[in-house]
Formats: C-alpha cells, structure tokens, sequence
C-alpha cells in the first residue's frame, strides 16, 4: 500500500468537540479494509485521498452559486460530494467540517482519515473525518467531511456551516417583511480556524462575549461556566420551575434551567436577559442562584449596586435563539462585508 492509504489519525478537538477517540464501527471498519486492499492493487503514483474517495461523477452540474443565498430556516442546499447529488442541511449553529449522516458516508464509501468527537458534557459523539471532492456548483474542490454513528440531520443528508458557503451574503428569511422594520448592524466575527464559528462579540465586565445566532432553537443557550460568568457580572439568579431540555448535535438531550438577569446584555440594540443554562455541562452554576419571590433586584425602574464579585469565564458557546429576535423577519451574514444585520420591527414591550 502507497503512503496514501491513510488509517485513523490521531483525534481532532474543538471547542465542544473534546474527545476524539473511539473504535471504528463495522461497517466502516469493512470499508476500510476493502479500501485498503483495492488501494493495495494501485500501479504507479496513486491519487490524492480526495480523489481516492471521489467516485466518478454522474451526476449533472449544479449552476454557479449566486451572490446571495436566501433561505428559510431549516431548509436545505444541492451539494455535489464526490459525484453524488446530496441535501445538506444550513445551520446558523453548526462549526467545523459538513457532517453527513453515517448511511450517506458509507454509500459514498468515504474511509476514515482522522477521528473526531463531539462532546456535549459528559456526553461524547465519536466521529471521522476524510477529504472529499466537494462541489457546490463551481467546480470540485477537496475539503474535509466528518460523520458520527449518529444522524447528523433528520431532514437532510447531513449539516453545513454558513461559514463553509461559497455565497458574499447568506440570508435567512425568519417571517415575512412589514413596513417600518429598521436595520440593525453587528460586527461578524470568524473564530475557531479550522472549526470556525460566526457570530459576534460584545463585552461583559472586562471579556468579550462570542454570541452566535441560532434561529434553528428557541431560547438563547449558555453553558455553566458562561452562566456563573453573567450572572455574577449582571446579577443573574434561575427562575423557580423553569427545568428544561436543549436537543444538540446529533439528537443529544441536555438538561437545563432558565437564568435571567436583572442587567441585560446589549447585543447592538437587542436586551439580552434569559438564557437557558446546561446545568451539567463543563462544571455547575454554583454562582448562579435563585431568583426569590418579589426579588427587589428585578423591580423596574430600581438602581442596582452590585456586591456580587464578577466570577468565571465565558466559552464559546453563547447561543441567540430565535425568541430573541422574533420581532425580526431577517438575518443576514455578509460574509464579504464582515458584518451580520437584523431587519426588525420594533420588540413588544414583554420582550
């Protein structure tokens, strides 16, 4: 076999991807083999790993990607992987590599280069990751897709990043347009590398925040170490009989309980102030606290001086669900312009 037929590599890791070993299944396990064996047979120089998982195309071009892509959320995307026509999934939420559902992977007889795990608290997802020929209607190019012993999606092939498209602004239509909306214009920040993420910043006591819009869910979403960080620094407390379940990546259930605080973040001119929190993920929000009967820190119109020392770190999994920004019929990622705007009417005065 030629210095090209790769086995599994060492485990790739991410923010909430901390734990990338794991045994090959069966199945891949039987492709790998017989991978290896035809790979075996190659005269002469052998192609790259792309092109080793590439099968030959049969399937017709797609037409060149426009300048803006406009979809509804949850909707679906015409992807050529390695020949085949498939449904990707776009996701405001998802980082990192297209993940594709394990029957796809192993239909396109894609072998495993490397290993990778999706960690959502105690938690763990194994996966893989190999190069493919990817083509979104200007030609194939190699890029890295991942996939687990999991679906990826329930409605498509699997899932794709706006941070992967190959548009200059990527819109998702949330409602219908009505007169009189304002644009609102945040700063689009690209962080991770590899396993990027979009979104935005803002500042909280002396650390910047990384918030990311995720229409897909309904409550803004932080992890424990984030919630100990906000509700010390802008008087947090979890609201009595507010337990909870976040559906992740991959159909993971984690339990939650819903924090408000009684300062409200600013996210340009949006207030930020509830946030379900993963109770059991990276540590406890010991920090946090009860919200009591006629807690006199949420009176309106009352001065808060804070006692409260600001304690904790924030990650980077800040989630802006979709209650937030209900009163909003767009979210744009100007991915050329660096820059995501909001078209909203002004919020109803219970937001």
């Amino acid at each position: 076999m030629n210095g090209n037929a790769r086995g599994v590599a060492s485990a790739a890791t991410n923010v909430e991807e901390r734990s990338g070993t794991g045994s090959v299944g069966k199945g891949m396990l039987r492709n790998l083999r017989l991978a290896s064996a035809l790979l075996a047979l190659c005269v002469g120089p052998c192609w790259s790993v792309a092109a080793q998982n590439a099968a030959l195309p049969t399937t017709p071009a797609l037409p060149p990607p426009p300048e803006e892509l406009v979809l509804a959320v949850g909707e679906t995307i015409p992807v050529i992987v390695n020949g085949e026509l498939l449904r990707l999934e776009v996701t405001g939420e998802a980082f990192g590599p297209p993940v594709i559902n394990p029957a796809v992977a192993e239909r396109l007889w894609l072998v495993p280069e490397s290993r990778r795990g999706w960690r959502f608290g105690p938690v763990v997802v194994d996966g893989y990751t190999a190069d493919a020929a990817v083509d979104f209607g200007g030609g194939p190019a190699a890029m890295a897709i991942a996939w687990a012993d999991r679906p990826a999606s329930t409605i498509a092939d699997g899932v794709i990043g706006v941070h992967h498209l190959p548009h200059a602004r990527v819109t998702f239509a949330l409602s219908r347009a009505v007169p009189g909306e304002s644009m609102h214009r945040l700063a689009l920040r690209r962080v991770g590398g590899g396993n990027a993420r979009l979104g935005t910043e803002v500042t909280v006591g002396k650390k910047r925040l990384m918030m990311i819009f995720v229409p897909e869910r309904a409550e803004n979403l932080v992890t424990a170490p984030t919630a100990n960080f906000i509700a010390t620094h802008q008087e947090g407390g979890f609201e009595p009989g507010s337990d909870g379940i976040a559906v992740m990546d991959f159909g993971v259930e984690r339990p939650t309980r819903m924090m408000r605080i009684a300062e409200p973040i600013p996210l340009g001119e949006f207030a930020v102030e509830r946030f379900a929190v993963r109770v059991e993920d990276y540590g406890e929000p010991t920090r946090v606290g009860e919200i009591g009967e006629n807690d006199p820190r949420f009176e309106k119109g009352r001065i808060l001086v804070s006692r409260r020392k600001g304690r904790g770190k924030p990650d980077l999994l800040t989630r802006i669900g979709r209650d937030q920004i209900a009163h909003c019929s767009s979210l744009t990622y100007d991915l050329a312009g660096s820059e995501i705007r909001l078209s909203c009417t002004e919020p109803a005065a219970s937001e």
